[in-house]
């Protein structure tokens, strides 16, 4: 039976991991208000825009049961390093900055990476944390997405405005580098995790689990959908610089990340359904705002609404997963986490090709208020199905008791 790793080994794991997740997502947010203003995707027009955006996301999909294999065969170490030469693969092609399928390129080569980086990743802490300290610490690696995003974007937008289009993904490159160098001197040796032997399909077995999917899923397509669409649409109505589509795009992540641990910490005192419910209506509220909204401040309300949507719906979807992954037997955190990344990857691909689409075929407004109606009927038809989350105690423990009221043997 192998050894668990030594503390100096784990936190050095943890840390690793926390660094890829924040490289990916700051490098993915560092590119939403520069690659729309590009002349080759401005050429190419919204619905290209929207298949270039949807291209991460369908990467990251097709990269995440590879990686999950490889992960088994080999550890966490191999995709970790074959996400790193995608990642620098991918900031480099963003730098020459055309044509236009190049770009695409780049950006399904960073989609691959990120695939590879966020299932090895989690595996890490899967593998390197005890089973009974491991929720604080995938949380911990979920704020790092958070802090990724809500700097990439304003980062991004400063740089292009006062340097132009290439140096912000050298930026990118150059914390590639830094993030190369943890993972190759820090993640040495394979660990192979023996406490959590559940897959992911396990999991969506669970009853409920299904729902929360669909719930981290309408989370991550709400603000991938204006991705895409909205910084030209700014950028011609409002006049609107690089620095300030970053900043919109900061607010709305400022104002989810604030508020994601307020609405985490009403899980277990409040009916998840009736957190997911109002994250719904606020998500329709700044859509519709965004849609018809004709002066600037209506955009920076329609921004706010949906960075609180944003947190009404991914808290407790993130919280619920790994709830339903406690259901399993054995208990799996690391298979929840799969179908998390999963259900991600599928709202990061949905949101911006059905934006992008409807934007090139109608126009900003259309496109806003049809992606506003898919999350209504979606979240609607399975908010009712949603785990309470009654079994959870306020620290987020599972209650020694089961749905049934009766208290475990042993």
């Amino acid at each position: 039976m192998s050894a668990r790793p030594s503390d100096n080994s784990s936190t050095a794991a943890v840390i690793v991991a926390c660094l890829a997740l924040f490289t990916d997502m700051f490098i993915y947010g560092l590119a939403i208000p520069v690659l729309p203003l590009l002349s080759a995707t401005v050429d190419a027009g919204p619905a290209a825009t929207g298949l270039l955006f949807a291209s991460y996301a369908a990467a990251m999909l097709l990269a995440t049961p590879v990686a999950g294999a490889l992960v088994d065969r080999h550890g966490p170490r191999m995709p970790l390093l074959i996400g790193l030469f995608g990642l620098a693969a991918a900031t480099v092609l963003f730098a020459f900055g055309a044509p236009f399928w190049l770009l695409l390129v780049g950006r399904t080569l960073q989609g691959l990476a990120a695939g590879m980086a966020w299932v090895a990743s989690l595996s890490l802490i899967a593998a390197t944390v005890p089973l009974a300290k491991r929720g604080p610490v995938m949380g911990a690696a979920m704020s790092m997405i958070s802090v990724g995003i809500l700097a990439g974007p304003p980062v991004g937008g400063l740089l292009v405005e006062h340097f132009g289009t290439v140096v912000p993904f050298l930026l990118a490159a150059g914390l590639a580098v830094v993030d190369g160098i943890a993972r190759v001197v820090f993640v040495r040796v394979d660990h192979v995790g023996t406490d959590d032997p559940t897959g992911p399909l396990a999991v969506l077995r669970v009853p409920g689990t299904i729902p929360v999917v669909v719930v981290v899923l309408i989370s991550a397509a709400m603000i991938a959908a204006i991705e895409p669409v909205l910084p030209l649409h700014l950028t011609r109505s409002f006049d609107t610089g690089p620095v300030g589509i970053g900043l919109l795009f900061g607010l709305t992540v400022l104002v989810g990340a604030t508020l994601n641990p307020i609405v985490g910490a009403l899980i277990g005192k409040i009916d998840a359904r009736l957190l997911v419910t109002t994250g719904i209506l606020v998500a329709i509220a700044g859509l519709a705002l965004l849609a018809v909204g004709a002066q600037r401040w209506q955009v920076i309300v329609a921004m706010i609404l949906l960075g609180a949507a944003t947190a009404l719906l991914s808290a407790p979807g993130t919280t619920l997963i790994g709830f339903q992954g406690q259901q399993t037997q054995p208990p799996a955190l690391g298979g929840a986490y799969t179908l998390f990344n999963l259900a991600y990857g599928a709202g990061l691909m949905a949101g911006p090709a059905i934006a992008g689409a409807l934007t090139g075929a109608f126009d900003l407004r259309v496109a806003l208020l049809v992606v506003g109606a898919a999350i209504v009927v979606a979240g609607l038809a399975v908010v009712t199905e949603l785990p309470t989350a009654l079994g959870l105690s306020i620290h987020g423990e599972q209650d020694p008791r089961d749905r049934t009221g009766a208290t475990p043997r042993g």
